[in-house]
């Protein structure tokens, strides 16, 4: 088994390479539960997503026969890279629900060289994370816990990190990644569909902190995908055209 800080660059490289040959369009389903306690807001959405995978622009309809709207993909694009850098939008306006995780750069791993000939065996590390091997890791499965490092939150107005990576050792594809904060979770889970590699499930929950830090407001938002398919040429013709048309 090769050393954890080895096995967290092969899953950010084949993560990387998954999410840079995307299909060029995907069409899903997807049921969000929206769960606000303190506004008594709990709110199931439906909706029919087609998607351009290039710049995540999709048609968001809800469904039986509800709303038809443009955006980002909801309730955020199913081939995207958890392993990369990105952020986080999430807005409620009434009975519209939207939101979207913005990729800025996906992370990727060069092969370490040595820094002579002489050099029969090379260490590699993590400038950012200390990964270690959890309990319940296995042959099939590796499950990493991510100890962010001070090179990282010094300074940094992150408020979550990278906590746990499952990885796929055949493909090392990370099946399952989360993140973590004081007050935030982050969590998605992959799957193989017609040997592209999406999240079929996610879990995102904050606490809201209010002005001058008085009182807080928690809210959940859970979602499932599935219906995937994989057209060639988009159903709606205004994802054929580029850059997206205004609405």
């Amino acid at each position: 088994m090769i050393p954890p800080s080895d096995a967290f660059r092969a899953a950010a490289n084949a993560a990387a390479r998954a999410y840079q040959s995307a299909p060029p369009f995907v069409h899903y389903q997807t049921t969000s539960i929206v769960d606000i306690p303190a506004l008594k807001k709990y709110t199931v959405i439906n909706r029919e997503v087609e998607t351009r995978t290039s710049d995540d622009y999709a048609v968001l309809q809800d469904l039986p026969h509800g709303q038809r709207q443009y955006g980002h993909s909801f309730p955020l694009i199913p081939t995207f890279d958890a392993l990369s850098y990105f952020s986080i939008n999430f807005s409620l306006h009434g009975h519209n629900v939207l939101s979207s995780v913005t990729l800025d750069q996906p992370i990727t791993f060069s092969d370490p060289k040595p820094s002579n000939p002489d050099v029969a065996v090379i260490t590699t590390f993590l400038k950012y994370y200390y990964p270690t091997d959890a309990p319940d890791s296995t042959d099939a499965i590796r499950h990493l816990i991510m100890q962010p490092l001070p090179s990282l939150t010094t300074g940094n107005k992150s408020d979550f990190y990278l906590h746990d990576v499952y990885i796929d050792t055949t493909t090392y594809l990370p099946t399952k990644v989360i993140y973590t904060g004081p007050k935030i979770t982050f969590e998605l889970d992959y799957t193989m569909v017609e040997n592209h590699w999406l999240i079929d499930h996610a879990h995102y929950d904050r606490t809201l902190v209010g002005p001058l830090h008085i009182g807080t407001t928690h809210f959940s938002a859970d979602a499932t995908f599935d219906h995937f398919t994989f057209p060639a040429t988009p159903n709606d013709p205004n994802l054929a055209a580029s850059p997206p048309p205004a609405h």
